[in-house]
């Protein structure tokens, strides 16, 4: 989701607090435990509540034509966002994205300050897609980051969109789209089903 269809929470979150620790993304840091465990320290550190994180992810817009391409994907495709995000701090953007399914972590809160965070699965964007592929759906997947690769070592077909060089070339078997409609464009010239 981030990256590919919002700006980024933690890059929001960074610049309203002013701590530059928050702007790293899984484009720094692929494994998003221990990305995530780095910024609960920070959080503690710094008094950072789940209020402040809300704040900033109520500020982030969605990329340019996002809303659209999500609006006409629909009406070929079932679209459901796998994010490392979570289900509390994402809200605002879901309602900015019209409500898709999004498919994300939990996080755990005490006191107003975020304690911990559940992970769905350690894998949950791979496992996600072997779950729909296991009811018997053909799967695509795009994304931006590090964290996505493991979505296009199991999907039909994946797409980098939106990501920096530094991910693109260490995975070059991965195509890479300029924009949305070059993305939609490789959608249904992928997919099963004619469009006209």
């Amino acid at each position: 989701m981030e990256g590919t269809l919002t700006e980024e929470i933690w890059q929001q979150v960074a610049e309203d607090t002013g701590i530059e620790d928050f702007a790293k993304t899984t484009r720094d840091i692929p494994s998003y435990s221990d990305l995530m465990d780095a910024r609960l320290v920070v959080m503690e550190q710094e008094g950072i509540t789940l209020k402040d994180i809300q704040r900033s992810s109520s500020k982030v817009k969605l990329l340019d034509g996002a809303r659209d391409f999500l609006d006409n994907l629909r009406q070929n495709f079932q679209v459901v966002i796998l994010s490392d995000t979570f289900h509390e701090i994402a809200s605002p953007l879901m309602e900015k994205l019209g409500f898709p399914l999004l498919l994300c972590h939990t996080l755990n809160v005490k006191d107003g300050m975020i304690s911990s965070y559940k992970l769905r699965q350690e894998k949950a964007k791979q496992e996600a897609i072997k779950s729909f592929q296991g009811l018997g759906y053909r799967c695509f997947a795009a994304g931006d980051s590090f964290n996505d690769i493991q979505m296009f070592e199991v999907c039909e077909k994946g797409f980098f969109i939106n990501a920096p060089e530094k991910v693109t070339s260490k995975h070059p078997e991965i195509e890479v789209v300029k924009d949305y409609n070059d993305l939609e464009a490789k959608l249904f010239e992928n997919s099963i089903y004619q469009h006209e």
